[in-house]
């Protein structure tokens, strides 16, 4: 085993393996919908290789879950909390509306 994979392996980035579980899909059925071969699927599942990012937006419609949840979360002490659609993923502070500063008539 490479010195890169090795670090990969000791390393986990996606849980596809367990959102697989969690949506009662076979890493065989994601090859298939994927158009990768089943070997691909399982190193992806290992943590032995890393799909692209567009390959991780594919296996979030196949199934059917934010592509967040792909992810492994990179703060374990912070609950995660995932936005909704509707809501902004970043929220910007209100502006200041400007004071208006009212003139006297001149007469």
């Amino acid at each position: 085993m490479s010195e890169r994979n090795r670090y990969m392996a000791q390393h986990k980035y996606n849980r596809i393996k367990a959102a697989l579980a969690e949506a009662g899909r076979t890493s065989q059925e994601l090859a298939e919908f994927m158009g990768v071969y089943a070997t691909t699927v399982s190193d992806w599942c290992t943590n032995k290789n890393q799909p692209s990012v567009q390959n991780l937006h594919r296996i979030s419609e196949f199934l059917r879950i934010d592509i967040r949840l792909l992810l492994m979360p990179t703060n374990w002490e912070a609950p995660v909390r995932l936005v909704a659609e509707e809501e902004p993923a970043v929220t910007r502070p209100k502006k200041k509306k400007a004071k208006t500063v009212k003139r006297k008539r001149s007469k």
